[in-house]
């Protein structure tokens, strides 16, 4: 009785001690909140001049012929998989601007007029939690597991990310895009392959058809010898059963289907099917870049005000010896 006494009191002692600590924190949060609110007030035209410098600079950031807009769609892949598609758009992704040969206006054949104003092109792997077939989650920060056997990447597609100055220009963009990977021999030369792959595997469904069609119609109409033969102690004169080919014929319709379904969606190396998607709020907004101007403009006023008053602490540790 007595060891249950004691962890009941020590288990009490932690839930006070863990609130008061609780109540510590609070307490020296609003002491600190005091204490630069007054180190505001005492210098009050240091804190004002920085918030109006800091405002002013971010508003030049946000300035509309510098406004960042964000387009994304989803990228399908007919033919090749993901890996190899984002190893061709690592060359769009670390594009060099400064390098004519490296640039993204010589890579997309772009005029400089366009490309200068893209602002960065980046692809992302696309999550399937159920491993259903159906695009669950963007994996922006790429940094999913790759030891989960249920949460996969898709192979047959991947997001697209272009960030612009200009929106009317994204037309442009998204045509030289689809050019620059419909036009590369890796994912080309796989597109032709698995097409002539459905192609002959229709083609191979048709002639087995017909196959199995005349085989049924002799099979079916053809007399056979009468036979004598015992089965479970049964004497059985004649055909009594016929082979039918039903299963074979809807099996080889379901491939045929499912392949002339697939031979459908293969017109190029790759397709996006909804476009472009423009976010019309820019990533650096006005209210968004005013919020941060006054934000930092406090930090810096309140740095530079703590620095005025303890000016003469510094100078003194400086000159100690």
């Amino acid at each position: 009785m007595e060891e249950i006494n004691t962890k009941e009191v020590n288990l009490l002692q932690l839930i006070n001690l863990f609130f008061k600590w609780i109540k510590k924190i609070i307490k020296e949060t609003f002491n600190l909140l005091g204490y630069l609110a007054q180190l505001s007030f005492r210098h009050k035209i240091v804190v004002i001049v920085s918030c109006i410098v800091c405002l002013t600079y971010f508003l030049y950031l946000s300035r509309p012929s510098a406004q960042i807009y964000k387009a994304e769609a989803m990228a399908m892949l007919y033919g090749s998989e993901t890996q190899t598609a984002k190893e061709v758009c690592k060359q769009l992704e670390n594009s060099i601007s400064s390098n004519n040969l490296y640039s993204l206006a010589n890579k997309l054949s772009l005029p400089d007029s366009v490309a200068k104003n893209i602002v960065s092109i980046q692809s992302f792997f696309v999550i399937d939690y159920l491993k259903d077939g159906v695009p669950d989650m963007v994996d922006y920060k790429n940094n999913h597991s790759l030891t989960d056997t249920l949460n996969v990447r898709m192979k047959d597609r991947f997001y697209l990310q272009i960030k612009t100055k200009k929106l009317q220009q994204l037309p442009k963009v998204q045509a030289a895009v689809l050019n620059y990977f419909n036009n590369n021999q890796v994912l080309k030369s796989q597109f032709i392959l698995k097409r002539s792959e459905l192609i002959k595997q229709i083609k191979i469904c048709d002639v087995e058809l017909q196959r199995i069609d005349s085989l049924a119609k002799v099979s079916y109409f053809k007399d056979f010898d009468k036979q004598l033969k015992f089965d479970k102690d049964k004497l059985l004169i004649g055909e009594q059963r016929k082979q039918l080919f039903s299963d074979d014929l809807l099996r080889l319709h379901d491939i045929k289907t499912y392949s002339e379904s697939k031979l459908t969606d293969f017109n190029q190396p790759m397709v996006l099917p909804s476009g472009l998607i423009v976010y019309s709020q820019p990533e650096n907004g006005r209210l968004k870049y005013g919020i941060f101007g006054i934000f930092f403009g406090l930090i810096i006023g309140m740095i530079i005000s703590s620095l005025i008053e303890s000016y003469k602490k510094i100078i003194i540790f400086l000159n100690k010896k």
